[in-house]
C-alpha cells in the first residue's frame, strides 16, 4: 500500500506517512461532512466521518484498532488545513472547522 506525506498546519516542518487508501477515504468523508457556510465541531465531524465510512461500505477491518478512525481524522484534518482546503474557526474551543470557499 502506498503512502502520502501528510502535512501538519501546527508544525510545518513535520510530515506524517499515511496509507494512501485510508487517507483518501478519510479525506473524502471529511470534505463530504464539512459545510462551507457554517462551522462544525471536530467531534461532530468525527461522527459524520464514521457514518460516511459505514454508508459507503468501508470494511471495518481497514480501521481495526480502537481510535484509528479518530487518529486518521485528526491527521487528515491537519493536512487539509495546511493545504488550505479547510479552515478552523479562530479563537474557538473546542475546535470548529469548515470547508474553504
Amino acid at each position: 500500500m502506498s503512502t502520502i506525506q501528510a502535512r501538519n498546519v501546527n508544525h510545518p516542518e513535520h510530515r506524517e506517512n499515511l496509507k494512501e487508501e485510508k487517507y483518501n477515504l478519510i479525506r473524502a468523508a471529511i470534505l463530504a461532512g464539512l459545510p462551507a457556510d457554517d462551522w462544525l465541531s471536530f467531534g461532530a465531524l468525527e461522527d459524520k466521518v464514521r457514518a460516511w465510512l459505514s454508508d459507503n461500505d468501508v470494511p471495518p477491518a481497514l480501521f481495526p484498532k480502537p481510535g484509528s478512525v479518530r487518529w486518521y481524522c485528526k491527521a487528515v484534518q491537519l493536512d487539509l488545513e495546511a493545504r488550505g482546503e479547510i479552515e478552523r474557526q479562530p479563537r474557538k474551543s473546542p475546535l470548529h472547522l469548515r470547508k474553504c470557499e
